[in-house]
This record gives C-alpha cells, structure tokens and sequence, in this order.
C-alpha cells in the first residue's frame, strides 16, 4: 500500500494530509485509535476522528473514501 499512499499524498496535498502511525512503537495509539488490522485509515475533520477503514485497496477507493469522509465531492 505504500505506493497508493505516496501517490494519493502528493496528487491530493492540497486537499488532505496523510500521516503515519508506526503500531510497533507506539502501542498506546494503537489502542486509542482502536487499529485492529494494518492498513488502518483514519480520517480526522478538525482534530476529531470522523471516520475508518481497513485494508489494501485500489487508489480510486482510497480516494473516494476518504473524501467521502470529509465531504467532499470528487471533481474527475
């Protein structure tokens, strides 16, 4: 997924940011955050998280998901 991810963060870094978690390290997040599998996908809309998801999936999904998320419209 990685890939994906690097390519949606640079098409969209006007739109949206993504940051990484690393489970291993910081094991409290992981609870807090409630990630049970990897890749985990959490949206946060100012500071509060509005949305998840889990799993690899295709660019045009990751995309849609999150800007579903955040409510907004594709414009493609």
């Amino acid at each position: 997924m990685k890939p994906v991810v690097t390519a949606v963060a640079l098409e969209y870094r006007d739109t949206f940011t993504f940051a990484r978690l690393d489970v291993n390290t910081q094991p409290e997040k992981t609870v807090a955050y409630y990630i049970r599998g990897t890749p985990t996908y959490i949206v946060f809309k100012d500071g509060e998280m509005i949305d998840q998801f889990i799993g690899a999936m295709p660019s045009t999904k990751l995309v849609g998901n999150i800007l579903g998320a955040l409510g907004i419209e594709e414009t493609e």
